[in-house]
């Protein structure tokens, strides 16, 4: 062997020994992390409460019992605990009788109150903190950090065991390093060290060690960022921060708010529950924890969380939690069609569970793979009179979750009396409702027929006292509902949410006609081409969405690059909706339907064309934001959420994407991510950030169009008879 092929092997353990040191540097270096959030969260939290001691008198020393002259305090000028706390020892000390004694028991009382009052804080993070205070800039930037280093840290957890137990196997081998020592070894260990050398070109080239490597850069880069891009990490994801806090129990508030109305021996109970959700790949928020717990606990519940919420999140973990402890699980999931492809992306995203669309030609194809299989199957409304003989008396489910159950308050109604054959096959039952039933408790109680039985005539002779506590606590073990007030004491302003729709016949009948036409904007428009919104996915998935902000106290803006969707959005929603704003609405006549929309009733709308609305007008009016499309420049959407999201709104803002599957709507969000990332790593240079800005050209339109072509048109060829 010659001396290189020597440092070949050299060079090929030390590589593998110290990436493998790296690797466990990332998990090692999770406990720094968390140490320096902690440290950082003390800082922060202990200004808020020093702050705070303005309004603590100091009579308060009073109570000590220290001996402490507190009118001989308040004579110079200290009247609270602040003004105490700013000065300086000799300064207290030249005050007539305050000894070196009673300086420590101020010092200490101070202290206490202190730490009393960071107990009880809640940490609260702003865009504002972030622009002004370095403390807590810091802060955030650590979050940021740990928050994309976790995400790296959970992916890498199934290549690391193998990489760690080849590089500890190699570091015990005993193989030639030294030409010197070749020469003067045995066969047998040069053969040895042969086989070694062979099993490291192996392992450098599998994909264990590939992906381990991309993972430490990755990792790398996590520390490597600019202000703005972690500024507008936490803009857009603040929800995903606060859930970090209270992982670290980091200003944490003890708010009873969190379980709502329940009573404190049932909430106990149900928080002692272990959460077993390894493999779900998002993070929870106390209050979402929470809920998965009670649906695990209680069984078979009503989950009435305020829209955004996330109720669909808390579903997906509490079917973990179950399919971690259960073999062979098997979920149902029954929802309108508009959220069909909506349920199927969230329990991807957001778990391994195996999903099964039972919908259209191939449901029978889809049902039996599910049952074979196991996992989750999402069905519509529609589609279960075609499958509950499949289920009902033959299948047990491990748990059955109806998404706006509302859909089944009539007890009369088929869909209603399909599903409650499936009473026994499911141990679990999850109603899902973001509508306030409390405030409907006939509604509610057609639906509690389904799941409690035993306690609907309780609750229907106490419907009239639907206001009081007792009634909020006899539906405790069965209802459990918290709004955005109660339990997000910070409001993220912000909240972005795709819903994508599954195309109806109509709406894949148009669209295929727009592409054997090549008409680009046609496409754009899928789902908005027919005159009936009962045909139209997004047109469905619009007016679910406006229902449920009109009653949670919501006022809704639309937004639209095309005169015909605004006009197919106002046909629908003419009841309720305001005006129009369009590039023809003079300038005066745009504000004034600004101000109808103020002074309108919950749940109205304002329609607008994305170019003449998103710029210029402030709608604090609207806290709900609605993309009927996805834009040409994403700076568009950025623009027209600006008029929602701006100084004087206070509630968070909504803002839902209508997006349909498997059509350019599609293309255009895979196509914003690339660009998003092209943007973001040319930021500075600004030819690229303007080229990176226009998410189409002429050449991506042609290819895109040319692939559309090829998947949808041999959908209607026909094949040619003998007399054609």
């Amino acid at each position: 062997m010659s001396a290189i092929e020597i440092s070949d092997i050299k060079r090929l353990k030390k590589d593998i020994i110290e990436n493998s040191a790296r690797l466990a540097n990332m998990y090692e270096c999770k406990s720094r992390q968390t140490h320096k959030i902690r440290k950082l969260s003390v800082n922060v939290l202990s200004k808020l409460a020093v702050k705070s001691l303005d309004s603590v008198s100091v009579e308060e020393l009073k109570k000590s019992k220290a001996g402490i002259r507190v009118s001989a305090l308040i004579e110079a000028g200290y009247k609270d605990l602040y003004s105490l706390s700013q000065a300086g020892d000799w300064e207290i000390r030249q005050i007539s009788g305050i000894g070196e004694k009673q300086l420590d028991a101020i010092r200490a009382i101070i202290a206490e109150f202190i730490n009393q009052i960071i107990s009880y804080t809640t940490l609260k993070l702003t865009l504002d903190d972030f622009d002004s205070k370095d403390e807590y800039r810091d802060l955030i930037i650590c979050l940021y950090e740990y928050r994309h280093c976790e995400e790296i840290r959970k992916d890498a957890s199934d290549v690391k065991s193998s990489f760690f137990e080849y590089s500890d196997m190699l570091s015990n081998e005993k193989i030639i390093l030294n030409k010197v020592h070749w020469v003067f070894s045995s066969k047998a260990n040069k053969e040895h060290t042969l086989d070694i050398y062979d099993s490291m070109v192996e392992f450098i080239e599998s994909p264990v060690y590939i992906r381990a490597i991309n993972f430490i850069d990755s990792f790398a880069e996590c520390f490597i960022h600019e202000s703005d891009k972690v500024r507008e990490d936490f803009e857009y994801n603040s929800a995903d921060y606060y859930a970090l806090l209270e992982e670290l129990e980091i200003g944490k508030s003890d708010s009873p708010l969190i379980y709502s109305s329940i009573p404190s021996e049932l909430a106990s109970g149900i928080d002692s529950i272990k959460l077993n959700i390894d493999d779900f790949k998002g993070r929870l928020r106390a209050y979402q924890s929470f809920g998965a717990k009670y649906i695990i606990a209680q069984k078979k519940v009503l989950l009435g969380d305020e829209m955004g919420l996330g109720k669909t999140i808390q579903a997906i973990a509490a079917m973990v939690h179950i399919n971690s402890n259960e073999k062979d699980s098997r979920f149902l999931i029954v929802c309108p069609a508009s959220v069909l492809i909506n349920w199927c992306r969230e329990i991807k995203k957001f778990s391994d569970l195996s999903v099964h669309l039972i919908h259209g030609e191939m449901i029978d194809d889809s049902l039996a793979s599910w049952k074979e299989r196991g996992g989750v199957a999402v069905t519509n409304y529609e589609s279960m009179g075609r499958i509950i003989d499949a289920i009902d008396e033959k299948m047990k489910l491990s748990m059955l979750v109806i998404d706006e159950a509302h859909y089944i308050k009539n007890p009369d109604a088929i869909r209603t009396n399909l599903i409650r054959r499936l009473d026994n096959e499911s141990e679990r039952i999850l109603l899902m409702s973001g509508t306030p039933l409390e405030n409907r408790v006939e509604e509610m109680c057609s639906l509690i027929d389904f799941i409690r039985p035993d306690m609907s005539l309780e609750i229907r002779k106490l419907a009239k006292m639907s206001s009081v506590p007792q009634f909020k606590e006899m539906l405790a073990p069965l209802y459990l509902r918290r709004t955005r007030d109660q339990v997000l004491e910070e409001l993220p302003k912000i909240q972005d949410e795709q819903e994508w729709c599954a195309m109806t016949d109509t709406d894949l009948k148009h669209y295929i006609k727009d592409v054997d036409e090549r008409d680009l904007t046609g496409m754009r428009r899928v789902s908005f081409r027919q005159p009936d919104i009962n045909l139209s996915s997004k047109g469905k998935r619009l007016i679910e969405i406006c229902d449920q902000a009109r009653d949670e106290g919501r006022k809704i803006l639309i937004y639209s690059y095309f005169l015909d969707t605004i006009d197919f959005a106002y046909k629908a929603l003419h009841d309720r909706c305001v005006g129009v704003i369009s590039g023809d609405t003079p300038i005066a006549q745009r504000q004034a339907l600004v101000d109808r929309l103020s002074e309108a009733e919950s749940g109205s709308v304002l329609i607008s064309q994305i170019q003449s609305g998103g710029t210029g007008l402030n709608i604090q009016a609207a806290s709900i934001v609605i993309f009927l499309e996805p834009q040409v420049k994403p700076s568009l959407e950025k623009q027209a959420i600006s008029r929602v999201y701006r100084m004087g709104q206070v509630r968070n803002v909504l803002v839902y994407h209508l997006l349909c599957e498997n059509t350019i709507d599609e293309a255009f969000v895979e196509r914003l991510a690339a660009k998003q990332f092209e943007f973001d790593t040319f930021a500075n240079e600004s030819a690229a950030a303007e080229a990176s800005e226009n998410l189409i050209d002429k050449e991506w339109i042609a290819k895109f169009i040319e692939s559309e072509r090829n998947k949808y048109l041999p959908m209607v060829i026909e094949p040619k008879t003998d007399d054609q």
